[in-house]
């Protein structure tokens, strides 16, 4: 059998080499970049000085895959053409390669959105999805003095804290009332705080309309004006690339991203699909969803490449939407819903309470907000901010959202006591006997 993964990041490289532990195939993959298995996420910490080189955020390298596990992988090329028997190339020398195949898997993953306003496509304004992406910012950003980031998300605030250690003076842009549009306001207004504190020139409710210059990008002008500006970093969020999908003719779903069962099959047998390509479903309201994370694409590259090859019928569930960062020692996690996504059905409980007990030195103040459905009782979303202790507790809210946990059973739920570590009433169990009193 032969295996043809088309993409080499993250999804793709996990299902070539789950295909080839469990399965007899000859398993080939074509990436655009020079680069597989690579890690975009550690790309602000670059910046900072924090990772050495650009190369250092390669988990493995093609040679590895190669040479250990037996995957002929072919960095720098050009995937042009898929039919449902061939896929053709083109590799950094303009030279054709055409391969055929039994088993197909798309991890063409996500392009950065651009909006179509004037100006988008002048020199010095970025997107980040590959590593040579990152590194081209990187040398520009070098020589600027005034950034400009137009999203407010994950990466516009970790690369705003990333420019701010680089000695760059930094605006954001975000369109919408409050940064991190995922989050509930008031949870945000304490993010936003933070980034005024460490000197972000922060425009909320700033639609961007066009960008001015000669050759290259010199202003963003907004509705309410015009800011000069060096250089220009877009993190307005991530669209599904299925230009391949629909010249095969292949369902998309209501995202706009490719629509595939629980094994990652797509519409066409011997087709599959994994990674920020895809859609899948949310976990807490079991209506579809786009999730362009690295946990989910690794975990639907895995299935996908043991189910094509070996013909199991592992399974992916879908995701409850966890997701965590931070801005300088401000940690910032979500999973589930938060209350504007739960509407009408959802009930939100805040609170602020000590990492540690109270006597304890390096006590820190950690806020929770937790949500919960007012007609089951059941957890179905958390958000928290603080200096520590954040990702423990965020990960216990998705075991606990995903296990279908109610308010009730939260609040007794055993968890870990010990004066260095946590007090004796744990902010989760705090917030879950208020929300309690408010179902």
């Amino acid at each position: 059998m032969k295996l043809v993964v088309v993409g080499g990041s993250a999804a793709g490289m996990a299902a070539a080499a789950k295909a080839k532990r469990v399965g007899e195939a000859e398993v080939i993959v074509f990436e655009r970049s020079k680069y597989v298995s690579y890690a975009p996420c550690g790309i602000p910490y670059y910046f900072e000085g924090l990772v050495k080189s650009i190369d250092s955020l390669v988990y493995y390298t093609a040679d590895y895959f190669r040479e250990k596990r037996g995957i002929d992988v072919r960095t720098e090329r050009s995937v042009i053409e898929i039919d449902e028997s061939h896929v053709v190339a083109i590799d950094k020398n303009g030279r054709e390669e055409r391969e055929e195949y039994d088993k197909l898997i798309l991890a063409t993953g996500g392009k950065a959105f651009r909006p179509n306003i004037e100006g988008i496509d002048l020199d010095g304004i970025h997107t980040i999805r590959l590593l040579e992406d990152g590194e081209k910012l990187y040398n520009e950003a070098k020589k600027a003095e005034k950034v400009g980031i137009v999203g407010a998300g994950y990466i516009g605030i970790e690369m705003a804290e990333a420019f701010i250690k680089m000695g760059k003076r930094v605006s954001v842009f975000e369109m919408m009332p409050h940064v991190m549009p995922s989050m509930d306001e008031e949870m945000a207004r304490i993010i936003e705080n933070e980034m005024i504190s460490k000197g972000v020139d922060l425009h909320l409710n700033e639609p961007v309309i066009a960008f001015h210059g000669k050759d290259r990008v010199e202003k963003i002008i907004t509705e309410k004006g015009e800011y000069n500006v060096d250089t220009v970093l877009l993190s307005i969020g991530v669209k599904p690339n299925v230009d391949f999908a629909k010249k095969l003719g292949l369902k998309l779903g209501k995202t706009g991203a490719i629509k595939t069962n629980e094994y990652m099959e797509s519409s066409k047998p011997g087709i599959y699909a994994a990674g920020d390509n895809v859609e899948t479903k949310n976990i807490v309201t079991g209506k579809e969803t786009y999730a362009p994370l690295a946990p989910a694409a690794n975990k639907m590259g895995r299935v996908a490449g043991e189910n094509a090859v070996a013909g199991n019928r592992r399974t992916f569930p879908g995701v409850v939407g966890t997701a965590i960062t931070k801005f300088f020692d401000l940690h910032i996690g979500k999973t589930g819903l938060s209350l504007k996504e739960a509407g009408d059905d959802g009930v939100a409980a805040d609170i602020e309470h000590g990492t540690r007990s109270h006597y304890y030195p390096g006590n820190k103040k950690i806020n929770v907000r937790l949500v919960a459905s007012k007609d089951s009782h059941h957890i179905i979303g958390g958000q928290i901010v603080g200096r520590e202790g954040v990702v423990g507790r965020i990960n216990t809210l998705a075991a606990v959202i995903t296990a279908k946990m109610k308010a009730e059973e939260l609040a007794m739920l055993d968890m870990a006591y010990a004066p260095p570590f946590a007090p004796v009433w744990d902010a989760l169990i705090v917030a879950a006997n208020v929300i309690q009193r408010k179902l």
